[in-house]
């Protein structure tokens, strides 16, 4: 009888699994964004998951900030756009599964972080952080219809504010499901902030190793096959992602 028991739940749990596949590796995508997003911030001292500051720092380089750091900003600059027009190349001319191929981009990010050293200029430490995360944007961008990044929070936040809103005025189960949606998101991106506070802080540059935590399960993920989802019940999907209507 507990074997029978025991059965019915393993199968459950591989049911539960499959059926949220998208949302679990979409979750562990956002924790290992917001895990090197601490790294990078407490380790470089900037933050690699976008390029405005970059971009405004080359430019100060250029009038006379600092001109010993400017060909190091051009190429994380040059490193981030690779690392989005490699993503759209491979889309267009191979077959690779592109989510693999991130996670990859990231487990040899994290073994390249752990190898340089703490005193290298912050600039060159970001370099490899800028290729895997511009890598990361451009194929983790939300699931099932929503459009949200797993690297950096703000249209998180503006989204979420959006659907509160929304909700709060006009009581949609739809902008509820928005809410809880954006939610989880930024939970699990700002919970694992904090836990590369603890990590960097214990083990200094190694804390990139600990993204192997998020990266390993989330490639096992890839391989579940994802159930095909037709465009035309695309809508209806989303609208009842975690509410159910009654």
């Amino acid at each position: 009888m507990n074997s029978l028991t025991q059965d019915g739940e393993t199968k459950s749990i591989r049911l539960s699994v499959k059926n949220n596949r998208d949302l679990i590796l979409h979750s562990l995508m956002c924790s290992i964004g917001g895990f090197m997003g601490g790294y990078a911030v407490l380790c470089r001292g900037n933050l690699g998951s976008a390029q405005t500051i970059n971009m405004v720092d080359i430019v100060l380089d250029i009038v006379g900030k600092n001109k010993n750091e400017f060909l190091l900003r051009v190429t994380g600059l040059f490193l981030y756009i690779m690392g989005i027009e490699l993503v759209v190349l491979l889309s267009k001319k191979t077959k690779i599964n592109l989510q693999r191929y991130s996670i990859f981009i990231d487990m040899a990010g994290f073994l390249v972080l752990a190898m340089i050293p703490e005193h290298v200029n912050k600039v060159a430490g970001l370099l490899p952080i800028f290729f895997i995360l511009s890598t990361q944007w451009s194929v983790f961008h939300g699931v099932r219809g929503y459009n949200s990044a797993t690297v950096f929070s703000t249209n998180n936040l503006r989204q979420l504010l959006l659907a509160l809103n929304e909700y709060a005025f006009n009581r949609e189960r739809k902008q509820l499901n928005n809410v809880l949606y954006y939610i989880n998101t930024l939970f699990w991106f700002h919970i694992n902030i904090a836990l590369s506070y603890y990590a960097v802080k214990s083990f200094s540059i190694y804390a990139s190793l600990f993204g192997f935590i998020y990266a390993v399960p989330a490639l096992a993920i890839t391989f579940i096959k994802e159930e095909e989802v037709p465009e035309a019940n695309l809508a209806c999907q989303k609208k009842n992602y975690y509410v159910r209507s009654n």
